[in-house]
């Protein structure tokens, strides 16, 4: 069967709910599941999964979608790669067309290819006289073979052709084997094994699939002490995490994760009891890497060795920690330990207890800073209060900033009160001329002409709830749909997602008698956010408060379509008609808390039936308007004034506070204008009155 086949066949074998219940721990919330969204931060759940209409959507970041949408989020799959993957778990053949098929079968051949070189290295480890040197060495690392066992460890002998000559055996030729870098050509011609007198460590994708080898040689004289595959087209390292399929399900029930560098500290973890252990592939990790952890993690601890190399490690880590969503600390071992020599020597209660002591990377970064500069005087404090500050500019809250300059002081001052205050009376300096320069660049002044328009033409948001409720409505019952599709064209929607939502479903019901919710949100395009839009109105659970009948529900959709019609004969339409069409005039009377109230009444008037066009008010309201269109720098009075902590800027679209359903409600607030009211001007917690503490003068 084609692709679009399949994706039916597929849905009607695969339960969304237990699907999706691999990733996210789901609890029935009436007619629909509920959780902790996977792919950002909460406490709260917002994230529901519709089982019989088999949509998902998460009321706090915005995503949503279908099974194969969730799949492809989760695993970073494309469409064909989702489709292929879900096929196999519900049994569908998928027909393509040959070069998809061809590239599918590439695939099918490499994964077969690192399962057989898999289980050899297993076999070779526990079962081959030339690997008793290995079994030794893991015996010495304190190993024992469940452990071993349960991660998959096995042995490369020290042989050109091992592993080659076991591939061939099963079907699997050279080619096969080098793009899956499990061998290497050589320069004379011919191919050789790339693990060779090393200990392998399988590496899985997030299913548990083997895609990658790790290995670490027992030749001491070999400089390459470890040795990864190379990226192959089922290995993406800086996608992927060393034993996360092992991890998942103790990450997800602890809510923080453990990084650790190596493969042998994870097993040594894991087999003393803290199973929410993985490791990076390589010493720096990426923000893909993170982004992956926070699907199932409220925290990450990065655990590093007390070297040098551990240092590096952790410092080079900090930009993408800190820029991550995900809640991040670090951990330092005792100098001269490793995890694994760590939790051997001290067991797994004294790693707990040191877990306990964990620290911010910017803190650890601060004291790395502050070592650095100590013992050099006035001018080592000078200069380490100006690298502190590049390190704080990356902090984006100021109150959290604010924590950090507290605390850096405290490490510099040492518990001298002074050099306490000294330093934080440099980082407050630095900071502010720091900040300065770009926080005046970016502060908008609310004496601009464009304020008229965009307050005129952004809709009220009960207007816009009450659209969100009536499609909603709409696409959980085919008579409502019916008299909505009757009753309102796109034209009248405020949302351009919500016109074209409409405007598919008055298509949808032309010439048939049913309402088929599937597949109107199948078809509904993807640029824009449509068809995420439309998923969500799917999703939403309508709100009752238990006593609406049907007679009430009719009358507030009536209301609604009253409301929307009525807004855009004479509100919406109307005033941006008249504002763009009137020619610019200056006027120095009228205060952007005059127009704010004026606003409020005309708009709330014209939505509400409690006004029309020609009412007096309005007519003033819109003699207003074009006498400020176009008045240029001059404006509104009060230049200079800054937004209020928590509005957006004239150029940002505003943002909700995400998390509970019922907030969420007002998504359609974002697709349409922003505006900045009037504001108080904001504090800077950075001002200092007391001059430059750099200054000679001082």
């Amino acid at each position: 069967m084609d692709f679009q086949d399949a994706k039916e066949e597929i849905r009607d074998r695969l339960d969304i709910v237990e699907v999706i219940g691999q990733y996210v721990r789901l609890e029935p919330a009436g007619a629909r599941f509920r959780g902790l969204c996977p792919f950002h931060q909460e406490k709260t759940p917002s994230f529901y999964v519709h089982p019989e209409r088999g949509l998902w959507h998460c009321f706090g970041c915005g995503k949503g979608g279908d099974l194969f949408s969730f799949v492809m989020e989760s695993e970073g799959l494309s469409f064909p790669e989702a489709l292929r993957m879900l096929a196999r778990r519900a049994g569908v053949r998928i027909e393509t067309d040959p070069q998809a098929a061809a590239r599918q079968k590439r695939r099918d051949l490499l994964e077969r290819a690192n399962e057989i070189a898999r289980d050899h290295f297993i076999h070779t480890l526990f079962d081959h006289p030339q690997a008793e040197h290995a079994r030794d060495y893991l015996r010495s690392r304190g190993f024992n073979r469940r452990a071993l066992e349960n991660f998959q460890v096995g042995f490369a002998l020290e042989s050109w052709d091992d592993l080659l000559n076991t591939l061939a055996a099963e079907g699997i030729n050279p080619s096969i084997a080098e793009e899956a870098g499990l061998a290497k050509a050589g320069e004379r011609g011919g191919y050789y094994d790339t693990f060779r007198n090393r200990i392998t460590f399988p590496i899985g994708d997030t299913t548990g699939r083997t895609i990658a080898f790790g290995g670490r040689t027992l030749d001491p004289d070999n400089p390459a002490k470890y040795l990864n595959s190379p990226e192959t087209p089922l290995f993406r390292k800086r996608r992927t995490l060393y034993a996360l399929h092992l991890a998942r399900d103790t990450i997800s029930r602890e809510k923080r994760a453990l990084i650790v560098e190596g493969y042998t500290d994870v097993i040594a973890l894991h087999q003393a009891g803290l199973q929410n252990v993985v490791a990076g592939l390589g010493t720096a990790l990426t923000a893909q890497q993170l982004d992956l952890l926070g699907r199932y993690a409220d925290e990450v601890v990065l655990i590093y060795d007390a070297d040098a190399a551990g240092a590096r490690a952790a410092l080079n880590n900090l930009e993408v920690v800190e820029a991550a969503d995900v809640s991040a600390s670090l951990v330092v071992l005792p100098e001269g330990m490793d995890p694994d020599e760590f939790v051997r020597a001290h067991g797994p209660e004294a790693f707990t207890e040191l877990l306990e002591q964990r620290i911010s990377p910017v803190e650890y970064q601060l004291r790395m800073i502050f070592a650095e500069h100590e013992g050099q005087g006035p001018d080592g404090g000078a200069l380490a209060a100006r690298e502190a500050v590049d390190v704080l500019l990356r902090v984006r809250d100021w109150p959290r900033r604010d924590e950090f300059v507290r605390r850096a002081a405290d490490i510099w001052g040492a518990g001298d009160p002074s050099r306490t205050e000294s330093m934080a009376r440099a980082l407050k300096f630095e900071l502010t001329r720091r900040m300065g320069d770009e926080t005046a660049r970016r502060r908008p002044s609310s004496r601009d002409s464009s304020y008229i328009t965009r307050t005129l033409t952004t809709p009220p948001d009960g207007l816009l709830r009450a659209e969100t409720e009536l499609l909603m409505h709409a696409l959980s019952d085919g008579a409502m749909a019916r008299e909505v599709a009757q009753n309102l064209e796109p034209t009248h929607m405020v949302s351009e997602q919500d016109a074209t939502i409409l405007a598919a479903l008055k298509e949808h019901l032309d010439g048939r008698d049913d309402l088929d919710v599937q597949a109107l949100i199948d078809g509904l395009p993807q640029e824009g956010g449509v068809w995420s839009r439309g998923v969500e109105l799917t999703v939403r659970q309508i709100r009752h408060t238990g006593n609406e009948s049907e007679d009430v529900l009719r009358a507030q959709m009536e209301t609604a379509i009253r409301r929307l019609r009525e807004h855009r004969r004479s509100g919406g339409a109307l005033a941006a008609t008249l504002c763009e069409a009137t020619p610019p005039v200056d006027d120095d009377d009228i205060s952007v808390e005059d127009f704010s109230q004026l606003e409020h009444e005309v708009i709330e008037g014209l939505n509400t039936g409690e006004l029309s066009s020609d009412d007096e008010l309005v007519r003033q309201y819109f003699a207003i308007c074009r006498r400020l269109r176009g008045a240029g720098d001059r404006g509104f009075v009060g230049d200079g004034e800054a937004p209020r902590e928590g509005v957006p800027e004239a150029d940002e679209p505003p943002t909700g506070a995400g998390g509970r359903e019922d907030e969420a409600a007002d998504t359609g607030r974002a697709e349409a204008p922003g505006g900045v009211r009037g504001a108080a001007p904001r504090q800077d917690p950075w001002a200092v009155d007391d001059g430059d503490p750099f200054s000679e003068d001082d």
